[in-house]
């Protein structure tokens, strides 16, 4: 099953350098995506998010193995063992997500980045919950903790100093879009900013903000092969399909 697939980026101004990242891996008619938000603690941490990218997506495409929530969780704690060396203090949010034959898509994540689908109403209906502060001991609205201080501490993320078992959820597809946005989106901008920035209209804005990422996902229904497409892509997305391997 082919997919269509759009990345919609925006750098912030509180790193020098972009730490959100997506990778993206196409074989046999599923999909595998990871997005990461890199610390802004932690000066290499956006590298750190570009190698998982990296890593998580060639083991996919090429190594080929079986796809299950266990196989997924196995080969984040490998990645995390084999970096937590070279990027001491740095930590990265991510969702990696996995659209094969079955009805349902397997989400694996820690920290503040969010799944969701368009709702009746033009919004965004969000399918998991972030991993912070602010939430940690009793559940709130998204815009409600879209405002709170302490949802920047996480009590989740792939951390260098030890790894964290993620939280697994699997999502009942339809025939909406999949998001998958970094708390730059869904935190920062307002309903109206939202809609503007899914289709990769993002606007003048001279406040302090965080980099901002959405990576939408469905299936095609006019195309024989996966397309990838967005604004500012090509310096934050990593893709590989099975036919590049």
């Amino acid at each position: 099953m082919p997919f269509e697939v759009l990345w919609h980026c925006q750098q912030g101004t509180r790193t020098p350098d972009n730490r959100d990242c997506v990778g993206i891996g196409i074989r046999r008619g599923s999909i595998l995506a990871i997005v990461l938000d890199g610390s802004t603690v932690g000066s290499s941490s956006g590298a750190f998010a570009r190698e998982i990218a990296h890593r998580i997506v060639d083991w996919f495409v090429i190594g080929k193995p079986e796809i299950t929530a266990q196989s997924l969780s196995e080969e984040l704690r490998r990645t995390h063992a084999a970096l937590s060396n070279d990027f001491r203090g740095d930590s990265a949010s991510y969702v990696l997500l996995y659209v094969g034959p079955d009805p349902s898509a397997l989400v694996l994540h820690a920290g503040d980045c969010l799944v969701g689908r368009p709702d009746v109403c033009g919004g965004t209906s969000w399918l998991t919950t972030p991993h912070t502060l602010s939430n940690a001991v009793a559940s709130m609205p998204i815009s409600v903790l879209a405002g709170e201080a302490s949802r920047h501490v996480l009590t989740r993320s792939l951390r260098s100093k030890r790894f964290i078992t993620p939280e697994l959820t699997s999502i009942e597809l339809d025939d909406r879009p999949l998001f998958v946005a970094t708390d730059g989106f869904w935190a920062e901008l307002d309903a109206s900013q939202q809609a503007a920035f899914l289709e990769g209209r993002f606007g003048a804005d001279d406040r302090e903000r965080d980099d901002r990422s959405i990576l939408i996902i469905s299936r095609s229904k006019v195309r024989s092969v996966t397309k990838i497409a967005g604004c500012h892509a090509q310096s934050s997305v990593y893709a590989l399909s099975a036919t590049d391997a």
